[in-house]
């Protein structure tokens, strides 16, 4: 399998984004057990069955807390719920995480030899290693998550050298190409 170091690292920004959501208290987010095995019912079109295997239960166990006739639960039980009901909430969280990527931006840092091109100048030969941490543009953040669905990662890494290199080297504008060459490190931070 191949590496993708660009994509894991933007697939990791996006988990602590996504996970950090997760952790803050949300007002539609169920917190009773009833109310959390509400929500599996609904989720899982309404079949007391899937939810009792799902929650490791009898399916008597549901109904009653469906009815509200348990408030209860023992621990392990209360986590498994907790566990299931944040997994459905994950997919919601997901986007979130999206939306905060793309109205914050994220800042690169990345260590690599980048080289410079032009029509009119051409090419460096002789690119160097650097460690750069810059900002990257809305568009250039927005096109960086669009390679990263799409799981190409050439075209996220030629978005992040791009923009890095532009951003640092004043290049925006200029026509003048920035390519990465042997990528070193790579990470992300809003």
């Amino acid at each position: 399998m191949p590496a993708t170091p660009v994509l894991d690292a933007l697939r990791e920004i996006h988990r602590l984004e996504r996970d950090r959501l997760a952790s803050t208290p949300h007002k539609d987010m169920p917190k009773s057990p009833q109310a959390q095995v509400a929500f599996l019912h609904r989720r899982l079109g309404r079949n007391t069955s899937r939810v009792a295997e799902l929650l490791g239960v009898h399916p008597q166990t549901v109904r009653r807390y469906l009815r509200g006739q348990r408030r209860n639960p023992p621990p392990a039980f209360a986590d498994r719920l907790r566990t299931e009901v944040a997994a459905r909430f994950r997919s919601r969280f997901a986007r979130q995480a999206d939306t905060a990527i793309r109205q914050q931006g994220l800042r690169a840092y990345i260590t690599a030899t980048f080289t410079f091109s032009s029509p009119s100048a051409g090419t460096s030969d002789d690119g160097r290693e650097r460690r750069l941490n810059e900002d990257l543009t809305p568009a250039e953040t927005e096109r960086l998550l669009a390679a990263r669905d799409a799981g190409d990662e050439q075209r996220a890494l030629q978005i992040v050298g791009q923009g890095v290199g532009e951003a640092y080297f004043g290049l925006r504008g200029t026509g003048m190409d920035v390519e990465v060459r042997d990528l070193i490190h790579i990470k992300f931070e809003l």
